[in-house]
């Protein structure tokens, strides 16, 4: 009999294994190969190695394979569409946008959509249907999207301090005034003191593992470096649009507290099993599983277009369940007076002035379209608009974080462009 009982639990146990997230180490011998060529977990997230290690990333480091569900959006046969047939421009003129976003813009794929089926796709640079690509940034909001699963539940209140879920946050000056909202918003307030020759502070990403060995033992876990975060004095709490990659990484500390699961196990439950995605993904994260819901997300181009298309179908999937709550969409579109303010702050509000950041995710108001996007850097850039149906996936391999010209021909010309010949 006992016997018995021990055979149904281990089966039981390994059955449920088999669905849940998957912790796994660095690839030695991926790392050890570009070892040979000067690639190193140390420098592998450099953009001169942007268009090998981007397609790459999670093997670098310790990450969480999220398992897909069982039904999948079928986006059919692609229909057409001819890059060469719409242009842009470039500080040397006027190219075919297959031109544009494979040789100027560094893409390695973009994929079409409208209302839910697939338009076109292209792949370059060793891309394919099938293959992750880090996500950086894009990452933040789909944390925030697992986040508004568990609002949309009755589990978090958006408008309560973020002290109310992760009270250890009250020994930091910013985040103690801070609600759930603000942070979303990245309107904490927080002061972050760069690394000399850096424009961030190394403690978090040591944390998080991100280039190999921690240099701070002493700081165990991302919240370490939460707390010991001061704020800024020249603004308010809640005044000014300040994009800072630790707020992301408290709202996945709160998303882990309300639920006692790691972001990545929360993640794979609410989005991963029930959108409709074709293929796992990866969540990089340090070697305690701690996920780095910041720029973590290693996914296909596809996937993230999937995501975007909930957003455009009023936050059900194609299969008619409800992800996310319309309201929730609508509150984002519409913005309001307060993150419409806070833009002024960011250093694009002169290049983008009609536009808002609001919940991880940014709304823009260009060439009569207004179109919400998922923004990473590198090229990095998932756009949905409602009105139309239209999702603009892409991932890029460009050589610098997020430079001015790469900017605003993505979003002032590249997408305008697409969305009127989609339309």
């Amino acid at each position: 009999m006992k016997k018995t009982v021990i055979s149904t639990l281990i089966a039981l146990t390994t059955a449920v294994g088999a669905q849940a997230a998957t912790f796994h180490k660095p690839d030695a011998e991926f790392i050890n190969n570009a070892a040979m060529v000067g690639i190193t977990q140390e420098n592998w997230d450099s953009g001169r190695s942007a268009k090998v290690t981007m397609k790459n990333a999670y093997k670098f480091t310790h990450s969480v394979e999220m398992s897909k569900g069982d039904w999948t959006h079928d986006l059919g046969k692609a229909k057409g569409f001819d890059l060469d047939s719409a242009s842009a421009m470039d500080v040397d003129g006027e190219h075919p946008l297959s031109v544009i976003l494979r040789d100027r813009l560094n893409m390695e794929s973009l994929v079409l959509l409208k209302n839910g089926e697939l338009v076109d796709e292209y792949y370059w640079s060793g891309m394919h249907k099938d293959h992750t690509h880090l996500m950086m940034s894009v990452t933040k909001s789909f944390t925030m999207l697992t986040l508004q699963t568990l609002v949309d539940e009755g589990l978090v209140d958006m408008n309560a301090p973020i002290t109310q879920y992760v009270p250890e946050l009250k020994a930091s000056p910013a985040f103690a005034k801070a609600t759930v909202q603000q942070v979303a918003d990245m309107r904490s307030g927080i002061k972050i003191e760069f690394t000399p020759g850096k424009i961030w502070d190394e403690r978090m990403t040591n944390i998080q593992e991100w280039n190999g060995k921690n240099h701070y033992p002493e700081l165990k876990s991302v919240l370490d470096f939460g707390k010991s975060l001061g704020k800024r004095t020249d603004v308010e709490t809640g005044e000014a649009f300040d994009y800072q990659c630790a707020n992301t990484e408290m709202l996945g500390m709160l998303i882990t507290r309300v639920t006692g699961k790691s972001l990545a196990e929360v993640m794979e439950e609410k989005l991963w099993q029930r959108v409709g995605f074709e293929n796992n993904a990866y969540l990089q994260s340090n070697s305690q599983g701690e996920g780095v819901g910041s720029g973590g997300l290693n996914a296909t181009t596809r996937d993230a277009a999937i995501m975007m298309d909930v957003m455009v179908n009023g936050g059900k999937n194609r299969k008619g369940e409800q992800i996310v709550s319309k309201a929730f969409i609508d509150n984002l579109m519409n913005g309001n007076d307060e993150v419409k303010s806070a833009w002024k702050y960011d250093g694009f509000a002169q290049l983008l002035a009609d536009a808002w950041y609001k919940d991880q995710i940014r709304v823009l108001n260009v060439g009569g379209h207004r179109f919400m996007t998922f923004v990473g850097i590198h090229g990095q850039v998932v756009v949905g608009e409602p009105s139309t149906g239209i999702v603009i996936a892409t991932t890029g391999g460009q050589d610098e974080m997020q430079a001015v010209r790469t900017v605003a021909m993505t979003f002032m010309d590249v997408v305008p462009t697409l969305l009127d010949a989609l339309k």
